[in-house]
């Protein structure tokens, strides 16, 4: 099925994971928004992303946007922020006392794939033991983008794909070769910057575009 099965013993655990300005963090808010009109779930979103203060109050904006819940992260006796395995611990303390449905976890992306940054993910993974690990990439990123979905998949254990800026005319190719070579489903597409503009993949409708026919389906609709 298309999208995220949100069918679980909750807090379902949800955590993203993908390269600097791939569009994670918009990312983790859509998909909020997208649980939240699904079945009135109640959401918790939390950033670990340690390296870039912004990307923290980014998800925190977002968050007050679609009305979803946002587990600021508790700065350390003498300022600063605590790891973010210890950020990810407290979201799903907070994620369980609070009973939420679904916790969505954003982490911190960085502008190449480097053996640290899928380290400090992989701790997180630990901590949170998610049962959705999602990538986050960019499909006009082109052989870029293949080349993090492999580095992305040989290194974690990834559960599905999100491909952001689909609404180019590369989503096809893309999604075929993220399809590829991470061997996971994609299951979301981001089709521009707004909040709702997150769709479930659907796999027949990007073949008929690729095969030229158009998008009979979405017309219809």
């Amino acid at each position: 099925p298309a999208g995220l099965n949100l069918r679980a013993a909750p807090p379902l655990v949800a955590r993203l994971a993908g390269l600097q300005g791939a569009g994670k963090t918009t990312t983790a808010a859509k998909l909020a928004r997208w649980a939240m009109n699904q079945g009135k779930k109640r959401v918790l979103l939390a950033s670990a992303d340690v390296h870039r203060p912004a990307a923290i109050l980014q998800l925190e904006k977002l968050a007050g946007q679609i009305g979803a819940s946002f587990m600021p992260p508790e700065q350390k006796p003498g300022g600063g922020l605590p790891a973010a395995e210890e950020i990810a611990a407290a979201a799903l303390e907070q994620a369980r006392r609070g009973l939420f449905d679904l916790l969505i976890v954003d982490t911190a992306g960085r502008l190449h794939v480097d053996a640290e940054m899928m380290e400090e993910v992989r701790r997180i993974d630990r901590v949170l033991q998610p049962r959705e690990r999602l990538f986050v990439v960019d499909s006009m990123a082109g052989q870029d983008a293949v080349n993090a979905a492999r580095a992305f998949s040989e290194a974690l254990e990834l559960t599905g794909v999100i491909l952001t800026k689909a609404d180019g005319d590369a989503r096809g190719g893309a999604a075929l070769s993220v399809r590829h070579v991470t061997g996971k489903p994609i299951l979301f597409l981001g089709t521009g910057e707004k909040v709702a503009a997150l769709e479930p993949f659907h796999p027949e409708r990007v073949a008929s575009r690729i095969l030229g026919m158009g998008d009979v389906v979405s017309l219809v609709e």
